[in-house]
């Protein structure tokens, strides 16, 4: 058999049980060091070797662009510097978890610069074995697995955790923008997009609203891409469609019937609760007469929610920005080292007393490393944009880029190591698509 078909393969079941196990997978360990850590762990050292290392000795510039390698390379020596100044050990891995925003970008490396130089190839049975992959994923988010064999998973992770709305929703988009870019966006792709969202849907909804208002933006995006094709109205597509909403249907049947763990981080009696931190009014006629009238209202210089998850959210982010406000350190932030001042609270630890995410991606980074990184951050994502301008597919970048980061901005997501690596291996892999995809064919 072709090595660089076996190269192939192996790429593509990685990420695949990378969807499938999410956490779970990412939380094997070998020799105490867990999988997820040896993913950020190569992504930083690609980064390190490709923004610094090949252009001192090459001349020849990181996705060639110069601009986008010199913010990257101040990114990563700002965090070495503040680690310095503060005192923190940098072999502590714990400043390392708290940075994953910086060191993921390497995974633009493995998308753009090692897939084509292992040959990797998108062939139809792969386009197949992906929607079997999708379905896979579907039925074990719902139909779920035995306690006993919960057991088998956790003799080799530290963790067992199914898929969350966030991994759903970055499996259907990567699988999808492939498969769409590799059909060219032809009339029964479409079909094929009509089922598998009318199948996922009534799940997003269940799981994670953020995930779902997701999906709606991805296929918002994709969908102006269809009329550049033959696109008609006739009664194959409206057949289509009406199959789309039977399947929508019977998902939202099974679904609804299934005991699915919902992605949230707080308990119900904590609904209307605030948080320690600071207290409102909480009684029954204030809520009846006020709060169900109001998605978001002000109170004493504050936004509040009657949505209690997002209220719960909000709260968090306002006390991240207030308490960074009065100590002066908007500029450079928190560091990596310690517990977010915020976060330090029994109704903030979520149900299992162990969350420390703040639930918002450009929080986060304003939290850790202030506005010297959110910036370089968003001049990073400008530059990004550049590239894909250049080759005139602004629009792939937007597809990808838009409803994934959109999700983070109420999940941690890119707090996990595979979303933002996946996420950036989809941008790097789009940037040769035309060089995969055509030879794969």
């Amino acid at each position: 058999m072709d090595m660089k078909y076996i190269n192939s393969f192996f790429v593509k079941i990685f990420i695949f049980l990378t969807f499938l196990f999410a956490r779970t997978f990412m939380g094997l360990s070998y020799y105490g060091i867990r999988l997820g850590e040896i993913l950020i762990g190569s992504s930083a050292l690609v980064l390190l070797i490709y923004t610094s290392i090949i252009p001192l000795i090459t001349k020849k510039y990181f996705l060639n662009n110069k601009r986008l390698n010199y913010l990257l390379i101040i990114l990563y020596s700002s965090f070495f510097v503040i680690n310095i100044f503060e005192g923190v050990s940098l072999i502590n891995p714990s400043v390392y978890k708290a940075s994953t925003y910086i060191w993921s970008f390497g995974a633009l490396v493995f998308g753009y610069n090692f897939i084509s130089k292992i040959d990797f190839k998108i062939f139809n049975h792969d386009i197949i074995l992906s929607f079997v992959g999708l379905f896979i994923i579907y039925v074990y988010s719902t139909r779920g697995i035995s306690e006993n064999l919960q057991n088998v998973f956790l003799n080799y992770t530290d963790k067992f955790e199914y898929p969350k709305g966030s991994d759903l929703l970055l499996a259907f988009i990567f699988v999808f923008y492939i498969f769409l870019q590799y059909k060219k966006y032809s009339r029964n792709s479409l079909f094929i997009l009509t089922f598998f969202a009318a199948l996922y849907a009534p799940l997003f909804l269940v799981k994670s609203r953020s995930g779902f208002f997701s999906l709606v933006i991805f296929i918002l995006l994709i969908f102006p891409k269809f009329k550049k094709t033959d696109f008609k109205i006739d009664l194959k597509l409206s057949l289509s469609f009406v199959l789309g909403i039977i399947i929508f249907l019977l998902s939202t049947s099974w679904v609804v019937s299934r005991d699915i763990s919902i992605d949230e981080d707080i308990d119900q009696e904590l609904k209307f609760a605030i948080t320690s931190r600071y207290s409102t009014i909480n009684d029954n006629r204030y809520e009846e007469e006020v709060l169900k009238l109001k998605l978001f209202y002000f109170e004493d210089g504050r936004i509040f929610s009657t949505d209690g998850n997002l209220n719960w959210r909000m709260q968090i982010w306002q006390d991240i920005f207030h308490d960074m406000n009065k100590a002066n350190i908007l500029f450079e932030g928190y560091g990596f080292s310690i517990l977010i001042p915020a976060m330090d609270s029994d109704q903030r630890g979520g149900e299992d007393s162990q969350n420390v995410n703040v639930h918002n991606y450009f929080m986060h980074i304003l939290s850790r490393g202030g506005f010297l990184h959110l910036f370089i951050i968003w001049g990073i994502y400008y530059l990004l944009y550049k590239n894909f301008k250049i080759i005139n597919e602004t629009s792939d970048y937007a597809i990808i880029v838009l409803p994934l980061i959109f999700n983070s901005f109420f999940d941690p997501s890119m707090e996990n190591a595979h979303y933002s690596i996946i996420l950036y291996f989809l941008l790097g892999f789009a940037l040769k698509k035309y060089i995969i995809l055509k030879e794969g064919k």
